[in-house]
């Protein structure tokens, strides 16, 4: 597989019927030893849904029913990481849960405990996103001042527009690191499908 950018993954939350989260130690270098949401890289020709459940199988041992998309994140931090992490909900439905070479540990955490995990910095967000973890979700309302346009469709179909000036501005912050966040609304084909 080639190594361009930017790399598009897909993860998920997890819940149990104990309505804990299911959370993985990362055993690989960046940010070796803190706790992830499961998931990976989506393959060509392969939909959202079935890249996280492959991931998540591969990883954790669990099988898992997609319920839908939460929201999208992008990382941008020049020159070698650039990501896009298109996280959904799931619910287990099967297997049997243990740890893969990507991570050393697996387990569900409660939900009273995920605050006081070593998370990454993006997983820590997407918990407070999501009203799993304490913490004030950021706003969206309006963009950060570092913000990249988003590269996918606007809820109402319309395309934001941006001056040549604004372009501009954009390219000339690209060296400075960056963490956005941007939520977009997409489908999975097997929903489409139902």
């Amino acid at each position: 597989m080639s190594d361009a950018l930017p790399r598009v993954g897909s993860a998920l939350i997890v819940r149990d019927e104990a309505n804990r989260i299911l959370l993985g130690k990362r055993n690989k270098d960046p940010q070796r030893g803190s706790w992830v949401l499961p998931g990976g890289k989506i393959h060509a020709f392969e939909s959202i849904a079935d890249a996280a459940e492959r991931e998540l199988e591969e990883e954790t041992g669990l099988k898992v029913e997609i319920q839908g998309q939460f929201r999208v994140y992008e990382i941008i931090n020049p020159p070698a990481e650039h990501r896009i992490v298109i996280y959904s909900w799931a619910k287990s439905v099967g297997g049997v849960i243990s740890a893969a070479d990507d991570i050393s540990e697996v387990r569900f955490v409660p939900m009273e405990e995920l605050g006081e995990l070593p998370l990454t910095p993006l997983v820590r967000r997407a918990l407070m996103d999501a009203g799993l973890i304490a913490g004030a979700p950021p706003p969206y309302e309006k963009a950060p001042v570092d913000a990249r346009p988003s590269l996918f469709p606007m809820l109402d179909g319309e395309r934001p527009r941006q001056s040549h000036r604004s372009r501009v501005q954009v390219r000339r912050k690209q060296h400075r690191p960056v963490d956005v966040s941007r939520q977009s609304s997409l489908v999975f084909e097997s929903a489409l499908s139902e």
